[in-house]
């Protein structure tokens, strides 16, 4: 679709661009953390709030003809850049960017974003996991596949937490675990 930048409004175009998200997510994958990173700021924003303040940070709201206007041709020079930027390829390059720069705010607790917890709950490793439910560790695949059991990567390592560990165990019935065994599962 072509339309001429004086055509639209700020607020038409972020419904265009919102429709095109929701249409082709994988077009617009990490177009977000695109405009936190040129912010360097605003990680708690929508993206119409981020562009606005990047392009008319004078703007107030609603924001006058002149503003708009701005804002309209500002955007669309901003998804021309991003898609320039990540054609051809996925926007690996903008997350892992993103990532670094999340790690080096003052208010990004890691752990928290990892573990949904701050601190980290106790964790297991895939052999404790597995040692702590009596099962082999298909078992717990197969647990992790199901969603009966969240796991956590942190580098190389799957981990467990304890507690969920522990509720799984009450949850299940003996002979199902003992049924997860390596020569006795069912297939799926």
């Amino acid at each position: 679709m072509i339309f001429r930048r004086s055509e639209l409004t700020y607020e038409e175009l972020v419904k265009f661009v919102i429709g095109l998200q929701h249409g082709r997510p994988d077009q617009l994958s990490g177009f977000r953390e695109f405009l936190v990173l040129k912010l360097n700021d605003g990680d708690n924003l929508g993206r119409p709030t981020l562009v606005t303040r990047l392009v008319v940070p004078q703007a107030g709201h609603p924001l006058s003809p002149e503003d708009d206007q701005a804002a309209v041709h500002g955007l669309l020079d901003l998804l021309d850049e991003f898609l320039a930027e990540t054609a051809g390829s996925d926007s690996r390059a903008i997350d892992r960017e993103y990532l670094l720069w999340l790690q080096q705010q003052s208010w990004y607790n890691l752990e928290l974003a990892r573990f949904d917890s701050s601190p980290a709950p106790r964790m297991l490793t895939l052999d404790e996991a597995a040692d702590q439910l009596g099962v082999q560790r298909e078992a717990v695949f197969d647990w992790m596949a199901s969603r009966r059991l969240r796991s956590f990567r942190v580098g190389a390592e799957l981990l467990f937490r304890e507690g969920d560990v522990v509720q799984l165990r009450a949850r299940t019935d003996p002979n199902e675990r003992q049924s997860s065994g390596p020569d006795n599962r069912s297939s799926a």
